[in-house]
C-alpha cells in the first residue's frame, strides 16, 4: 500500500510541477511577445528505449523580419 500512495503522491507533484512549468512558459511567451518578437513553437517526438517522449521546442523571430 505504501508503494501505491508514494507512486499516487509521486504523480501528484510531477503534475503540480507540470502547471507550474506552463505558468512560467506562457509568462515568457507573453513577454517575447510584448517585446516585438513572434514565438515559434513545435512539438517533437524523441523516440528512446522507454518509448515515445513529447519534447517543445521554442524560438522566436522578429516580427518585422518574419517570413510571408
Amino acid at each position: 500500500m505504501n508503494i501505491e500512495l508514494s507512486a499516487l503522491e509521486e504523480r501528484a507533484e510531477a503534475e503540480e510541477h507540470l502547471v507550474d512549468a506552463l505558468r512560467v512558459l506562457n509568462q515568457a511567451i507573453r513577454r517575447v511577445h510584448r517585446t516585438g518578437l513572434l514565438v515559434q513553437a513545435e512539438i517533437l517526438t524523441m523516440h528512446t528505449t522507454q518509448g515515445s517522449v513529447p519534447a517543445i521546442s521554442l524560438g522566436s523571430l522578429d516580427r518585422q523580419f518574419r517570413a510571408n
